[in-house]
Formats: structure tokens, sequence, C-alpha cells
């Protein structure tokens, strides 16, 4: 099908032989879901504590949830870049286009210097990421103030068109500046069917990331120089570890917050140990206690003493505030109570004296007689004076009389008596029986003073309880008062404790209970670690052959052999590195300490280039600017190689000055498209196509039809042959990007692609994208689109191969007619031309 039909079989598996991974494998650098898939079966087969695992499976879950919302591109999906459009931007003044071929392929963008070409890597640079190397390096004032054009920069902007598998048209990127700040441009991203939205929000910040397809001469020096720790994750990331860094910074950031909070409380310990040291406070002691005791402090036990619970104060606490809470006699009602009882004492007396107390003990008498008189009706003497006058009833109507008469003269007595009773009772109310507890000092008093109730004399009582009521009661507000005082000194000096001890229990409480989860957090990180050391390794080896392949191209004649490419350390930044193992003819050295520039510049194109080939690289494209600098003429046709061999799987657009690069492909007869970038004055930037794998195909059906005193069969035989390769080129791009725009995934289309054999297989694809079709669809097709006489080309280009040959008559003009037929077919219907 074409003079190299070796370069276009699709690449064998990592595993079955050492290709460079393409895009319908996936070797050792595995896909995320897959790493998260092999870890999940890991991690069911461990023998991890349930709680550690259920941890885990959350943060990979939560890294898989994150990794799952992106609406960016996908490795089925890649993208492909169709043109690049500049104006107003550092050397190209009014609009220039790059067209480029939206398919795998090399593409040499040259130009002398200051010919405008970088400012076109830097333009698709720019809108993809924000920023350039050129930005990174010059962060000076004249980088600022200068990176607008100087004859068209009013309105600079970049519109780069972009190839989406499965969109029917192409998507654009548009970057524009608002203001003067060439570090903040706005870029608005148009997908056909999705409409506008800020570039940030497409969800293709992570792919860029992770797969950077831009390469320029400073970014060399990067992957070489760069730090440790920055060489290590642009490797890392590539072998589809990116899930698991993720979910160890997850768990990490866990076993960090719970680790801080704990730090934090045990720093806050010995101060507060100091404070309480100093409190002569029984809650301070008991909160030391509490606190410094072995094991874990006694939460509960500290959190009584913060919140004063009665169960919280030892004894002496509880003694001062029953001394504070004891209510002794009431003075005021006592002094009334017994200005009453010695007032109603006073009353009775009184009476007493006035022989109201003696009528009142008369008709006690005669009342308790007439009561008897009356049980007794038979009795015939007396019974009082035992004489013979009985008690008839003449003698109690007398009696009754007289009772009567009696009892009125007694009632002053009976008020008196009854008075006095109330006044003593009401003494004996206000006395209080000793109480369960009580201070030594106030036992007797309170003794004497519950002694009162047992006294039956009415102006003793008065007495004893007045003196009993007022020593009570002055030996009641004095210790009251010593209780009181010493109680604010303790709790004075316990409130400018207690609020810190309540913030640290609070702390501490939350910090100690994190204990276990913490452990948990420590054992999943460590099982982590060890899982992703694994497959590190594992990933780490298709990687590293891929490298090494690459340097062997490159290194021509270098005595230098790249043996080995590691990642080692671990998480921290300190540590983890990528180390490079060369040997100089069989002795082992350090790269960066043996390696001239060219020698370092092709080797970090030997780290670069795989990154850019990963099977999980959404982007089908790598945009490579100067990097044939430093490097010796064997190690340039060597690059050439190994741009080639990209390119079966990638857009590979290498701008360059250097025209030995044009020249290595052109020895190596590789294919490659050539765009020449030329300035005019006003920063008047054309672009012209120098050649392609079609125009190359034709320039070599050209040669052959100019040289004259040729044999027959150069024309009849040979020359067909070379201008089927040139339909055959044609034919086979339309087909890539018929399949491309149909969705098929990319690894399907160059299979789909490299199984057509013959020509009218190839024809079907171009034409139709549809490898059934007859050659009968294939002839009308042709004849639509290209005149009645396409027809009869293709026969002809069929019969070279037939040991007749076919006539050729006009061979010039024949390969006129073919390359006309070509540049119709190349592109399918309604492409971007």
């Amino acid at each position: 099908m074409t003079e190299h039909p070796e370069q276009n079989q699709p690449p064998e598996s990592v595993e079955q032989s050492e290709q460079p991974p393409g895009p319908g494998t996936r070797p050792g650098l595995g896909s995320g879901s897959s790493t998260l898939s092999r870890l999940a079966e890991r991690l069911d087969a461990s023998t991890l504590a349930e709680a550690t695992r259920e941890l885990l499976r959350q943060a990979l879950s939560e890294v898989a949830a994150v990794s799952g919302t992106s609406d960016g591109p996908s490795p089925d999906q890649r993208v492909f870049l169709e043109s690049i459009s500049v104006s107003g931007f550092r050397g190209i003044g009014r609009t220039a286009r790059l067209p480029l071929n939206a398919k795998p392929g090399v593409i040499l963008v040259t130009g002398r210097n200051g010919s405008g070409k970088s400012s076109f890597a830097e333009g698709v640079e720019m809108a993809f990421t924000g920023r350039t190397a050129r930005l990174d390096k010059r962060r000076g004032e004249v980088w600022r103030r200068h990176w607008r054009n100087l004859h068209d920069g009013a309105d600079p902007k970049i519109e780069v068109r972009l190839a989406l598998a499965g969109d029917p048209r192409p998507s654009t990127l548009t970057c524009t500046w608002p203001g003067d700040d060439v570090t903040a441009p706005e870029v608005e991203f148009r997908r056909p069917g999705h409409g506008r939205r800020p570039f940030e929000d497409a969800g293709w910040g992570r792919a860029l990331n992770d797969y950077r397809p831009f390469l320029s001469y400073s970014d060399l020096d990067k992957v070489i120089s760069g730090r440790p720790s920055e060489q290590y994750d642009s490797v890392a990331t590539i072998l589809g570890l990116g899930e698991l860094t993720a979910a160890d910074e997850r768990l990490h950031a866990v076993e960090k917050a719970l680790t801080s909070a704990l730090k934090e409380a045990e720093a806050e310990l010995p101060a507060l140990v100091e404070a309480l040291s100093a409190l002569d406070d029984p809650r301070a002691a008991r909160a030391l206690t509490a606190v410094t005791g072995s094991g874990a402090p006694d939460f509960d036990g500290l959190a009584a003493l913060v919140t004063g619970l009665p169960d919280a104060d030892n004894d002496r606490l509880r003694e001062l505030r029953a001394t504070v809470g004891l209510t002794g006699p009431d003075l005021d009602a006592v002094g009334v109570a017994v200005d009453r009882l010695r007032e109603a004492v006073a009353v009775f007396d009184d009476v007493r004296a006035s022989g109201a107390e003696d009528a009142h003990q008369r008709a006690e008498l005669l009342d308790r007689a007439l009561e008897h008189s009356r049980r007794h009706t038979d009795e015939d003497t007396c019974p009082v004076c035992g004489s013979g006058r009985p008690l008839d009833e003449e003698w109690a109507d007398r009696a009754a009389g007289q009772v009567a008469a009696l009892r009125e003269e007694a009632a002053a007595a009976r008020q008196a008596r009854t008075g006095l009773r109330d006044a003593e009772d009401a003494v004996r109310h206000l006395v209080t029986p000793v109480p369960a507890w009580l201070p030594a000092p106030l036992v007797d008093p309170w003794k004497e003073w519950a002694a009162c109730r047992a006294v039956d004399d009415a102006e003793r009582l008065a007495a004893r309880a007045e003196t009993a009521a007022l020593v009570l009661a002055d030996a009641c507000a004095a210790l009251q008062e010593e209780a009181t005082r010493e109680l604010e000194k303790l709790d004075e000096e316990w409130r400018r404790c207690v609020t810190r001890l309540a913030a640290w229990l609070d702390r501490a409480r939350t910090a100690h209970a994190g204990k276990p989860r913490l452990r948990q957090v420590r054992a999943a990180r460590k099982w982590l670690k060890e899982a992703c050391a694994e497959l590190r390794e594992e990933r780490l080896r298709p990687f590293e052959n891929h490298s090494q392949r690459i340097w062997e191209e490159l290194r021509q004649q270098s005595n230098v052999d790249l043996r080995s490419v590691r990642l080692t350390g671990g998480e921290k930044a300190a540590v983890r590195k990528l180390v490079m193992d060369v040997s100089v003819d069989g002795t082992e050295a350090a790269a960066l300490g043996v390696m001239s520039q060219g020698e370092l510049h092709s080797l970090a194109l030997s780290l670069f280039l795989p990154r850019a080939a990963a099977p999980d690289s959404p982007f089908g494209f790598v945009v490579v600017d100067d990097p044939v600098q430093s490097m010796d003429p064997a190690k340039v046709h060597g690059l050439a190689k190994v741009l080639h061999d990209l390119g079966e799987t990638r857009q590979v657009v290498v701008f360059t000055h250097d025209t030995r690069l044009q020249r290595a492909f052109t020895s190596q007869e590789l294919p490659v498209t050539v765009l020449e970038v030329e300035r005019e004055e006003g920063s008047a930037v054309s672009v012209r196509r120098v050649t392609d794998p079609v125009g190359q195909a034709l320039a070599d059906a050209r040669a052959l039809a100019r040289t004259p005193n040729l044999p027959p069969a150069a024309m009849t035989h040979v020359l067909p042959g070379l201008c089927r390769t040139v339909l055959e080129r044609a034919l086979s791009e339309a087909a890539w990007l018929l399949l491309h725009r149909a969705g098929l995934p990319e690894h399907e289309a160059e299979k789909t692609v490299a199984a057509a054999v013959t020509l009218m297989d190839v024809a079907a694809l171009g034409l139709f994208g549809d490898p059934s079709k007859t050659a009968g669809d294939v002839y009308r097709e042709l004849r639509r689109r290209c005149g009645p006489e396409a027809v009869d080309l293709v026969r002809r280009c069929q019969k070279g191969a037939h040991p007749s040959g076919t006539p050729m008559p006009d061979p010039l003009r024949f390969v006129g007619d073919v390359a006309a037929v070509a540049r119709t077919v190349r592109k399918p219907e309604g492409a971007t031309p």
C-alpha cells in the first residue's frame, strides 16, 4: 500500500513486544480506572481490618468520583489540532493561520529565526494552559510590556481549531486578553452541541497537568534539571498511579488533621498542668489527677469539674457549700414569738390573781358533780362530802345555775390559758431539730436550741429560747461568712482556670476520640504505600523500556547506555525522585555528571515522549518546539526516526529552524509534512506547504516522469505504482479523518485503515468510511466528485502491478491528473480545507 508497509502495522502490546504503546493497547502504564479496579481486588484479598478497608474504599471512591466528573476528552476521544490562527501576539501581526492535518503523522514547521513560527507554538500552548515556557522563564517587565505585536497588537487573539473523535464539526479554543496582563487571558471553548463555556470549566485541567503535550527547548532542561520531586511526579502520573497518589493525599490529610489535633492538645497540656498546680483548690487537684494519670485523661471527670456538678466537689468543698447553705434561727420571728409568750404569761398571772381562776375551778368542780349525779340517780349520799344529803333534782337545779354563773365569771381565765398555750406552741414551732451534718462549732449551740422544745415552763421557755437563738444565730453567721470568703477565693482562682480547661477539654476529647481512626488511617496508608510500590515497579517497566528504545535511536554514536529509569522514595517531596542510571563504556555513572548537553536533551526527549504517548492521554497531538539544538547530525537522524515512530499514533508538530531535521526525514524516506513560515514587513506572517506524505509521493512520481532515457517498464509499471501510492496516501488520510469524525475509537480506526489492503478497500474507506462498499460504489463516487476520467486513472494505477502494465503516452499529464484526484479525495466532504 505504501513504500514502507511495516510502518502502518498496528503496534503490538508492550507485553508481547517492546514496541511503544499505541492507542489500541493498555500495557503496563494502564488506566486510572484499571488501577482502582486492581487495587480493589488486592484490598478485598488483604488481611486488613474491615474498618481500615472501608476507609480505603471510601478514599478510592472519592478519587474515582472526582476523576469521573470531568467532561473533558477521554483516551478514546482524542483531540487533534486542525489549525492554529494567531493575530497581534508576539511576532505575528495580522491574522496568520497554520493549517495542520488533524491525524497521526509528523508535521515540521520550519522557518528562520524571527519568522514567527514560535509564535504559533506559544500561541497554542497559551490557549490550552494560559502560560508558556517563555513566560515561566522571563517574568520581567520587558516580557510583560512587549508581548503584544509591535505592528498590529491592539486586539491580540489566538484561535485553535480542534478535531474531537465523534464530533462532526471542529471545536474552537479562542484566547483573548481583556487587559495588558499576559498572564490573565480569557479562553473560551466552543464545541458543537455543547455551546460555549470558559475553558477552565471544560474539565481538561487534570489531563493537561498529567499529560502535558507541549515541549519547548527550555522544557527539555526542566525534564532533566527540575526538582527531583517534579521529575518523579511527571512520570508517576502517567503510570496510572495518579488515583493512588490522590487517595493517599486524602488519607494523609485525614491523618494530618487527627495528628495535629492530638499534638495541639498535648502541646497545651504542660501549661495547663502548671496553671492547675498553682491553685490551692481541691478541684484543681482532681483535674490534675484526671489529666496526668496513666492512660487517657479522665474526660468525664473533667467534664463534671468544668460544669460544676455536685459530685465533682470533694469533702471540703461540700462542707463549705453546706455551711454557707445552713439556715439558723430567724431572730426576728423568735423575738416576736418570745415577746408574745411573755405577754401571755403576764395576762395569765393577772387573771389568776383576780379570782377568775378560782371561779373557773369551782365551775369545773360543780360541773363534774352534776355529771356524776346524772349517771347515779339512785345514790342517797353526797359523793363529795359523804353526808346523807343526796344530790337530788333540787340540788342539781341549784348547782346548774351556780355553774353558769361561775363559767361566765371564769371566761377571762379560760381565754388567758388558751393564749398562753398558743404562745408556747409558737416558740416551740420555731425551734428546729439538729441537722444530720453540722460544722463542729455549731453542734452544741444547735443542741441547746433544739432542747428548748422540751421546756414546759413558759417563762423558762421564753428565756432559754431567746438566749439559744441569739447564740446559734451568731455562730451560724460567723461560720457562713468565713465559708463564703473561702469559697469566693477558691472560685475566683478556679474561674480563671476553668475556662481554659473547658476549651482544652473539648479539643482534647475530640482528638483522643480520633485515635482509633488515626490507627486505621496509618494502617491504610501503609498498605496503600506497599501496594503503590508494587504497581509502580510493575508499570514502570514498559515506560523504562520505551525510554530505552528512544534513547537507542537518539544516542547514535554516543557511548552512553541508559541502564534503567527508576522512581525512588515516597510521598515526601524531599525524598522522592526520578533516577536515571547510565553507563559509559560499561562503567556505571550518574547521567547528569557524564552526558553532554546534546545527550542530556536526547535523554530528556526519551523521558518526555513516552509520557506523550501514554495510552491514557486524551491528546492525540504533541507540540515540540526546537528539539534539535545541541544535537550532532547523527542524533538528528535518530530524532527523525523517533518522531516518525511516534507519528504512527500521534500528531507530532515540530517547530524548528534547523534544516537538518527535514533532511533527516528525506534522507531516510520517512513521510513528513513540511510547512514553511515566512515573515515580511509589518509582521505579516504567511505559511506555505512545502511537502507532505502525498506531496512526497507526487514528487517521486514527477521526478520519475521527467527522467529521460528510462527503460519502458519504468513508465508502464513503476510510475503507475508511485501514482497508486499517491492515491492510497490521500485516501488513507481521508479514511482516518472520516472514522475519527464518526467517533470510532482511535485504535479501532488505526486497525481499520491498516486492514485495507487493496486500493479499492482504501478508496471505500476514504470515500465512505465503510470498507464494505463495492468497486461499483467507489467508481460512482469518484465520477461524482472528480469526474469520469478519475475512474480510468484509478484503473490504470491498478494495472501497473499487472505483468502487462499500463500504456503511458504522457507521463507528466498522468501524474498531474492523479495529483488533482488526490487533492479532491484526501479530505472528506465538509472537512476544513
